[in-house]
């Protein structure tokens, strides 16, 4: 089979290009960065391999659809396509079965960072063991976290002796006759040759890639086998990103089989009587300034033929993608409706058929929310929300009218659109712009001012007293001094205040007048009087407290002791 009659198609260079980085990374020393790199790469690439199973369901979609239509017709193209359907589910499950276990022998166990589904400002850590009670791996728990946390998680990507004894077994540098990287190739050998035999003559049609047999140059320019060249002293982040790469080449060679097979089914379609017109936007929501895009094509045309449009008055002719493409500049802001005719000639003459699309073109506008109040506290990170109806996040550019204002950062924690501002004067203004796709560079979104003001005064509450309000004498012996936070009224994610000194007055109890403690916890002394205190008693505290902006202050309250 020649490459020119099977060219490479763009998925199966995407996914080399992306062997290729991952390759490029072993030149380099296994450092931190590069591990990051493993993941980033194999993240990528594993939910490339997701959107390719949603692509493989639609071909299957319509070509139950075909044959429920004309089953006499599609019958045996859809058996062929269930039996190639079948072995590649067959070689993924061996591919995932082999990654899985690779990643039961250098984790025990997965930490994950997720969003939590009640808060989304909010991380929380799942755990989650990948060993069973008597030690055996648990294939089950490893799918979970990686479909949860990608390869994030996996700890020892930089060990490269696991990887070369897992795949290879014992036979490190010298000829590979055992080992998991032997097993999965045989697996791909057979799987290639079962799909060419489905196919029959068409498999002449489909390049299905996977050339585990051939023999290459390794960076001693010394022919090696593809087990060797791809397991042999490499990494385990590397080996699993080539797992990965081989499942979505697997996915690949499924997909343009059963696609071969269904344009077979479709190249037959000579003749037709009924056409819809298909009319795709590049959006509905549009900004002023912009330019509105619209693709127009028929359900069902001869691509030998042109068909003609008369679209917002223009005359167009449709190109080799049978579309015709009109696009304007939108100007005036509103609820927009373009109108249009295709005019698809039939073997019984020429036949008219109308369409309508609606868009809304907006005015530049940047949507600011501030995640936490309506203010910005001086002195600490204040979260703020901005995004842009119709722009990315990442064309955003935010900033504040002046720098001398503060600082305003982007926050990688919380995601794209999310940024803190550290306020430094009473007021200020946020400024959006953003990049505009038609090449002119950025235009101004909006902007909106902030008010800053100081953090107000904490609370002090004994046990779950709160200052002002009585506390049981019955509470008083487990106290082991008061705490300082701020209450629910107060609706921002903020570090507790630290006490650094207590005055202490209570009021009936002799030689309890100014008395001294540092820190937060009551030494023996104050604990001795406070065990002297009666119902009708009232303590007084003042304390020294350090504020999250950095600043110092004194607070004051009154409790009163009740029975």
């Amino acid at each position: 089979m020649s490459a020119s009659n099977c060219p490479e198609t763009p998925r199966q260079k995407m996914i080399q290009m992306m062997y290729l980085v991952y390759t490029a990374m072993l030149a380099l020393n296994v450092s931190a960065e590069v591990v990051e790199g493993f993941k980033t790469v194999g993240n990528a690439m594993n939910k490339s391999n997701e959107n390719m199973v949603l692509k493989l369901e639609d071909t299957y979609d319509n070509f139950e659809s075909a044959l429920k239509n004309n089953p006499a017709k599609v019958k045996e193209k859809y058996d062929q396509a269930q039996d190639i359907k079948k072995l590649s589910q067959e070689l993924v499950y061996e591919i995932d079965t082999i990654t899985y276990s690779f990643i039961g022998e250098i984790a025990s166990k997965a930490e994950i960072n997720i969003v939590d589904p009640n808060n989304e400002e909010k991380v929380i850590k799942r755990s989650i063991p990948l060993k069973n009670p008597d030690g055996t791996k648990n294939f089950d728990s490893i799918a979970e976290a990686i479909k949860i946390g990608g390869f994030s998680w996996i700890q020892k990507l930089d060990d490269n002796h696991a990887g070369t004894h897992y795949f290879l077994g014992n036979a490190e540098g010298a000829e590979v006759h055992e080992g998991a990287a032997v097993d999965v190739k045989n697996k791909i050998i057979a799987y290639k040759k079962a799909v060419k035999e489905k196919l029959g003559k068409d498999s002449v049609h489909v390049n299905l890639g996977l050339n585990v047999e051939e023999f290459v140059l390794n960076k001693e320019n010394k022919l090696t086998s593809w087990e060797q060249l791809n397991f042999n002293n490499t990494v385990a982040g590397a080996a699993i990103i080539t797992l990965t790469r081989m499942k979505a080449e697997v996915m690949n060679a499924e997909f343009d089989a059963v696609n071969m097979l269904f344009k077979q089914v479709r190249s037959n379609d000579f003749s037709f009587d009924k056409v819809s017109v298909i009319a795709n936007s590049n959006s509905a929501y549009i900004l002023q300034g912009g330019k509105y895009e619209l693709k127009v094509a028929v359900g069902a045309y001869d691509s030998k033929a042109k068909f003609e449009a008369n679209i917002g008055g223009q005359r167009m002719t449709s190109n080799d993608s049978g579309q015709v493409v009109y696009t304007t500049t939108c100007n005036a802001t509103g609820p927009k409706t373009i109108t249009g005719t295709v005019y698809v000639k039939k073997d019984s003459g020429t036949e008219s058929y109308d369409f309508k699309q609606t868009y809304y073109v907006a005015e530049p506008m940047a949507v600011f929310e501030l995640t936490e109040m309506n203010v910005v506290y001086a002195g600490i990170d204040n979260p703020v929300k901005i995004s842009v109806p119709g722009a990315a996040a990442h064309d955003l550019v935010v900033s504040l009218a002046d720098p001398s204002q503060g600082t305003l950062t982007a926050d990688p924690k919380s995601g794209a659109g999310h940024y803190i501002i550290k306020p430094k004067v009473n007021k200020g203004t946020i400024k959006v712009n953003a990049a505009i796709k038609d090449g002119k560079g950025t235009r101004h979104m909006g902007s909106t001012e902030f008010r800053a003001r100081m953090l107000p005064d904490p609370k002090i509450y004994l046990g779950k007293a709160e200052a002002g309000k009585g506390i049981p004498i019955g509470d008083l012996k487990n106290l082991k001094g008061p705490e300082v936070r701020y209450g629910p009224e107060f609706a921002f994610h903020m570090t507790v205040p630290t006490i650094i000194k207590q005055t202490i007055d209570i009021t009936k109890v002799n030689g309890a007048t100014d008395l001294e403690n540092r820190g937060k916890q009551w030494g023996a002394d104050i604990l001795s009087y406070i065990q002297k205190a009666k119902p009708g008693c009232k303590i007084t505290l003042s304390l020294d407290v350090s504020m999250p902006d950095g600043s110092k202050r004194t607070i004051s309250n009154t409790f009163r002791i009740t029975r």
